[in-house]
């Protein structure tokens, strides 16, 4: 099986010059996915960590304990809430809150974010059901997918509604070299250098930085190839048939995993409201 081996990118010297931004995100997020990384991590490590963060905590309680969930009895804790839904669903929840909460906190166009953030938690759920018979790769993708497009989250805490108009003056063209022409750098390669400074998993950054490749995927890895995927399919499900010629036969069909992640796609997107 293709496995998320890490690929070497960038200029680590030209990075190190220059002092990158602390994670828009609390630090027990990384230290979760860094977990995620250990095959002997079990629920109970999970909710430990997760309850370190009193806020994350809260928020993830009072969503589990939402009508949108429609609990029959009270989860009154993190260990209770892993119990009933699962290590890996809390997980996912609590790493989609933390994303989300920077997006909330920007001062710009409520359209824009809400659509930025659909696209962002479509490629997470639909690159998880993109990989298949492998738990741990599934779960790598679906934090790639939410991660991908971290630099277009920081490109939108430091501009505002300077990178709200770039995306309005791109259409529905590539935004990539208005962001270098304005802004010095394309949000797929500050992404992933953003993403290595915080201590993320190598293949995390890895399809951050290519999910914009050029095809054919054969050269992409399985997460990579998952997340690049999932990217062309979030903002436009019915083109799987369309793409279905892309889709290397390490992935699930396109057009299944379209079908099997619009409920986890309606549930994160609900976060956002939340």
């Amino acid at each position: 099986m293709n496995t998320p081996t890490s690929v070497a990118h960038g200029a680590p010297a030209a990075r190190a010059r220059r002092a990158m931004p602390p994670p828009p995100f609390p630090a027990v997020v990384v230290q979760l996915v860094q977990q995620m990384q250990d095959p002997n991590a079990n629920a109970g490590d999970v909710g430990r960590l997760i309850e370190l963060d009193p806020s994350l905590t809260a928020s993830l309680l009072r969503l589990v304990n939402s009508p949108f969930f429609g609990m029959r009895r009270q989860i009154g804790g993190v260990s209770d809430a892993v119990m009933v839904l699962g290590m890996g669903a809390v997980r996912r929840m609590v790493m989609s809150l933390a994303v989300a909460a920077p997006m909330r906190k920007a001062d710009v166009d409520p359209a824009f974010v809400s659509s930025r953030w659909r696209h962002t938690v479509s490629c997470a759920a639909l690159a998880r059901r993109l990989i298949v018979d492998d738990p741990a790769v599934s779960e790598l993708a679906f934090t790639a997918g939410l991660l991908h497009d971290i630099g277009q989250v920081h490109l939108l805490q430091l501009h505002g509604n300077d990178y709200v108009r770039l995306h309005a003056d791109a259409g529905y063209a590539d935004v990539r070299a208005l962001e270098a022409e304005r802004f010095g750098q394309a949000h797929d390669t500050l992404g992933a250098e953003l993403l290595e400074a915080w201590g993320l998993p190598q293949p995390i950054a890895d399809a951050a930085r290519l999910h914009h490749a050029a095809p054919p995927l054969a050269e992409l890895n399985l997460v990579q190839q998952a997340v690049w995927l999932a990217n062309q399919l979030a903002g436009a499900p019915g083109a799987a048939a369309r793409i279905a010629s892309l889709v290397p036969d390490t992935l699930a069909p396109a057009e299944r995993a379209v079908q099997e992640a619009s409920a986890e796609i309606e549930t994160l997107t609900h976060l956002l409201n939340g």
